[in-house]
């Protein structure tokens, strides 16, 4: 039973690492992206797209909150497991499990998110905002070497549309 819930804390840490380094295949930028006039303008987005995440943003948000909060809690836990004179490697074992399944919730919403992203934009748009998000990502030292506000190129400023 031990040998089977190690494996299975491992396998969680393993993803829930890859998740987290940006390793996953699609990835959308944080925050109300498609509110910025030169993204929204590049991806053709309707008010009735742009109403549709609205929506799943509100919904995904709530519930992130939640399961931060949750992942928070297991944290604090562990650490205290973790400070006490006598350690207690079954109780902190257990509660590490705790902790990763609280970060799989985490990172499963946040997925969720980007499938709801992907059916409202569909196939070609989506690859489009990949774009978009990479060449943002590739562009921003050489915008912040030059002095340049972080999200200039990506459609908040008026240079560029």
């Amino acid at each position: 039973m031990l040998k089977k819930s190690l494996f299975t804390a491992i396998a969680m840490a393993v993803i829930s690492v890859f998740l987290c380094s940006g390793h996953s295949e699609a990835q959308v930028p944080a925050g109300k992206w498609w509110h910025m006039p030169g993204v929204a303008k590049k991806l053709q987005l309707t008010d009735a797209h742009i109403k549709q995440l609205d929506d799943v943003f509100i919904e995904n948000r709530m519930k992130l909150i939640d399961f931060k909060s949750a992942l928070e809690k297991e944290r604090f836990e562990l650490q205290n497991l973790l400070d006490k004179d006598r350690l207690d490697e079954k109780a902190v074992f257990d509660q590490f499990t705790k902790l990763q399944a609280a970060r799989s919730k985490l990172e499963a919403e946040r997925f969720h998110f980007l499938l709801e992203v992907r059916k409202i934009l569909g196939r070609e748009r989506f690859q489009q905002l990949e774009v978009l998000v990479k060449d943002f990502r590739a562009n921003l030292g050489k915008r912040l070497g030059q002095g340049q506000r972080p999200m200039q190129g990506f459609g908040l400023d008026q240079e560029s549309e």
